[in-house]
């Protein structure tokens, strides 16, 4: 199963061709790639101030240190996101870097069951180049973790 997402994220780089990375063509790869996947995006969840929302930050540990979305719990097993989404009653909103790797997790969150899940469009980098908040444990902060110099090319807010 894992080895399935690894050849649709390689083929998904494909298709992004590295000297033509934009926001447009990335999203309509991930729709594509995850028709199933309902998608939220930053102004509909800044709006909602998080409310009635189980906010999930599925990027690596390191990524989540340097900063989140306030509320955002940094989970990447989806057995454990479902059983607590389950407990909550609350709307599941998925991120990381740019909603590729959210993407995965939502449609494995379907998969076993839930069904109130969005990924959150253009993910934290959106969020932020939006300047919207971000935290982290020392509180504010506007960096963020650009994942790797290419993807980083979409994050227009970064360390100084």
């Amino acid at each position: 199963m894992k080895y399935k997402y690894l050849l649709l994220l390689f083929l998904l780089l494909g298709a992004c061709q590295r000297d033509t990375l934009n926001w447009e063509q990335l999203n309509t790869e991930i729709k594509q790639t995850f028709p199933a996947v309902e998608h939220i995006s930053i102004d509909e969840l800044s709006a909602n101030n998080n409310k009635n929302t189980f906010l999930v930050d599925v990027r690596a540990d390191e990524e989540y240190a340097v900063s989140h979305i306030p509320g955002a719990l940094n989970l990447t097993n989806p057995k454990t996101i479902a059983k607590l989404a389950q407990q909550s009653k609350k709307n599941v909103v998925v991120y990381c870097s740019v909603g590729y790797r959210s993407a995965i997790m939502a449609n494995e969150l379907k998969k076993l069951g839930i069904t109130n899940v969005k990924n959150l469009e253009g993910s934290i980098f959106a969020w932020a180049n939006a300047g919207l908040p971000l935290i982290n444990q020392s509180g504010n902060t506007r960096e963020v973790h650009p994942y790797d110099e290419y993807w980083g090319q979409l994050l227009v807010t970064t360390a100084p």
